[in-house]
């Protein structure tokens, strides 16, 4: 068995070229990839022919969407940890799986991301230690994080009925429900391109958070997230820019807005 699996999804990249060569470039390369094209056109084509080289597992089919695909390449994964660097996305560096693969002895490890929106990188860097709060108003980036492969066999694949917050989902399975094992390791290990569905359609993205949330957790956790949010926001690491991550009253003050990644997820106040 393989220590890591990484699976790439793709469907008509424009810079799938990047993704390639950040996966072929790596220094070490004891590892399995797998790739699942939503039946791409002749161009995307063929690029991937260029890489079925270095192409451990290849399907080009039409799928049912993000999740639809990242199932199967989970399904056709052997190695004992799963990365998803889909395509557009890339490795920050030639050794960032070197630097990675020692760490590989928990149950979900995040490395650091940086996200390339229009002409800036912003840092997401992640907590040393996950709790509730943390994953009611944010997320780990999966480009980023390496999640033992037996957690999918134990808690499921990723929920197919929601179309852009499966992956949060996936998470508060871990964490909330099943009280999973986590690392971070302070290094920026991929690179991530804003622009996907969940930053184009904003209220199917808030529909499906608020259906979540209300399934995990309290209104009492969530306004205790969000106030906490509030409080300490003048000393997160990095300051973002204001559509990537604010905190706001309505102006009737009966709700609170948190936006992050441009997406804005509305909640009523007590």
């Amino acid at each position: 068995m393989k220590k890591l699996s990484i699976i790439t999804i793709c469907y008509n990249e424009p810079n799938l070229n990047n993704t390639c060569e950040s996966i072929v470039n790596q220094t070490w390369q004891d590892f399995e990839w797998i790739v699942i094209d939503g039946g791409s056109n002749d161009e995307t084509q063929k690029i991937w022919d260029k890489y079925k080289y270095r192409i451990d597992k290849f399907v080009s089919e039409p799928d049912n969407g993000i999740y639809n695909a990242m199932n199967k390449g989970i399904k056709l994964a052997n190695g004992a940890y799963l990365n998803f660097l889909n395509a557009g996305d890339a490795y920050c560096d030639n050794n960032t799986l070197m630097d990675v693969i020692p760490n590989l002895n928990t149950d979900v490890i995040a490395c650091d991301l940086l996200v390339c929106n229009k002409n800036k990188i912003e840092k997401m860097v992640y907590p040393d230690k996950i709790e509730n709060s943390f994953l009611i108003t944010n997320t780990l980036g999966h480009q980023a994080t390496f999640i033992k492969h037996n957690l999918f066999k134990k808690y499921g694949l990723y929920d197919e009925s929601y179309k852009i917050v499966s992956d949060w989902k996936k998470w508060l399975d871990f964490f909330v429900k099943n009280d999973c094992t986590y690392l971070h390791v302070n290094k920026f290990a991929a690179k991530f391109k804003l622009g996907g569905i969940s930053s184009n359609d904003q209220d199917l993205n808030m529909q499906e958070r608020r259906m979540v949330l209300d399934n995990y957790f309290s209104q009492e956790e969530i306004d205790e997230a969000l106030n906490e949010l509030n409080n300490n926001i003048q000393s997160i690491k990095y300051k973002f820019i204001e559509h990537i991550f604010s905190v706001k009253n309505t102006p009737d003050k009966t709700h609170k807005v948190i936006t992050i990644f441009g997406i804005h997820i509305k909640i009523k106040k007590k």
